[in-house]
């Protein structure tokens, strides 16, 4: 009886040391996911809002440069970038159209020199996209362009937004946006009210218009899922994200827009693809970019 009795002690002794460690087990890990929700709160609160670039520099008359039928020098295009924000392809294509696309790039200067107030916006857990308080004029865009920005953060981690021209004349921009929404074609303002966005261009012109027409027919109504590239192959489109949707349109042709190579494809990494050529920038350091 005594032999029973202490084995039946050691096997409740048992029990009550595995509900301790268990116990254990879960406060630590509550911990850790309180410390780690409020490394994200804090993050968030203190998230660089002012990503928002502008000159600091005085504005200058630029309409007898853009006026003049003498063709631009290199040091023009600088004058030019530094003033609107728009390099030699963007001046180009915008001169292109004659009065209107003079009148066109002189409403870019005037806003890429206007002060403006920024907000954060919210749209789901510790999720948030920064946004100035007015649109911003775009430089003609073209099918195959594509739109990218840093505004689109989770706490102090700015994953951004892409999309990918699909009309340039009306600007219809085909995007993944969120969970519950598959891909769909929308319009630029998706784009042009955030703190910042660059415009971008394939070097080879032919390939966006290609890119584009098989965008239209092949990736729209795609689920969305963030995930591509983790749990899934970034090669399988059965769901997509808004960069992945951009780089899987363009890889069909044998162009891989990821510049770092990794298994998953950013916002950030389509910026800085060797494959694009900046048209405008709005909100970034010119001089720096999305690097």
């Amino acid at each position: 009886m005594t032999r029973r009795y202490a084995q039946g002690n050691d096997i409740l002794k048992r029990r009550r040391n595995v509900k301790k460690a268990v116990f254990s087990v879960f406060t630590i890990l509550g911990f850790i996911l309180l410390a780690v929700l409020s490394v994200m709160q804090i993050s968030l609160s203190c998230a660089d809002k002012e990503v928002y670039w502008r000159p600091e520099y005085p504005m200058e008359n630029i309409e007898p440069l853009l006026r003049s039928a003498s063709p631009l020098s290199d040091a023009d295009y600088e004058k030019l970038y530094a003033q609107t924000g728009l390099t030699r392809v963007g001046v180009d294509r915008m001169r292109s159209e004659g009065k209107n696309g003079i009148v066109r790039i002189l409403e870019i200067q005037k806003s890429y020199f206007a002060e403006r107030e920024t907000v954060r916006k919210p749209f789901g857990l510790y999720m948030c996209t920064d946004h100035v308080d007015s649109h911003v004029p775009v430089t003609y865009l073209e099918n195959g362009d594509i739109l990218v920005t840093a505004s689109t953060h989770i706490g102090g981690w700015r994953i951004g937004h892409a999309g990918l021209v699909v009309n340039g004349a009306s600007g219809e921009v085909l995007q993944a946006e969120s969970y519950g929404q598959p891909s769909i074609i929308k319009t630029t303002r998706r784009f042009t009210d955030r703190i910042n966005f660059l415009v971008l261009s394939p070097k080879d012109e032919k390939l966006g218009k290609n890119v584009a027409d098989y965008a239209v027919k092949n990736l729209v109504g795609i689920d969305y899922s963030s995930l591509i590239g983790i749990f899934r192959s970034k090669n399988s489109i059965d769901y997509t994200h808004c960069s992945h949707l951009v780089w899987y349109a363009y890889n069909h042709f044998g162009v891989d827009l990821d510049s770092n190579g990794g298994t998953m494809v950013m916002s950030k990494d389509i910026a800085n693809s060797p494959h694009l050529e900046v048209v405008q920038v709005f909100g970034f350091d010119p001089d720096k970019l999305w690097k």
